[in-house]
């Protein structure tokens, strides 16, 4: 009987373990960005590198790239920029010639933007974590995936605390 009990234990706590939790990309403070179905973190090689740095001119924001997630039709940026604020952050405009289509923020917690083209559509996203800022830049072709994945509450909603 003891036998069947102990067996039953190591059972339930196995399953209890192993089950299925939320992927998520730590980022610091215990705080985590969540990964929807069909997101993968991938390596940030050259190629990643060039993507994101396209849209900066370096020598006006500093912004390193931490993690790069890639889905079939679309990739995240997720950076983690200093010497700067929320207010440095908003007013500063990317290189790439977009018409921006919408904005919200309060320069102190967060913004966002949307901005678009012929070929993209690019959401920003930026928070203020107890004065540390994450950056969410976000690359699409598709306007509607961009709609319903990259809105201000969706991306708000990702942010795991």
């Amino acid at each position: 009987m003891k036998n069947v009990i102990l067996y039953l234990i190591i059972s339930m706590t196995l399953v209890c373990c192993t089950s299925k939790q939320d992927q998520s990309v730590l980022l610091f403070n215990n705080i985590s960005f969540k990964l929807n179905n069909g997101e993968e973190v991938v390596k940030i090689d050259s190629k990643k590198k060039e993507i994101f740095n396209s849209y900066f001119d370096k020598k006006s924001v500093q912004i390193p790239l931490y993690r790069c997630i890639k889905s079939d039709s679309y990739l995240i940026f997720v950076g983690i920029p200093f010497n700067t604020s929320v207010k440095e952050l908003t007013d500063y405009s990317l290189t790439h010639t977009l018409n921006q289509m919408f904005f919200e923020g309060d320069s102190t917690n967060y913004f966002y933007k949307k901005y678009s083209n012929e070929k993209e559509q690019i959401t920003i996203y930026t928070r203020n974590f107890s004065n540390n800022l994450v950056y969410v830049l976000t690359v699409s072709n598709s306007a509607t995936l961009s709609d319903s994945l990259f809105n201000i509450k969706a991306l708000s909603n990702r942010f795991k605390m």
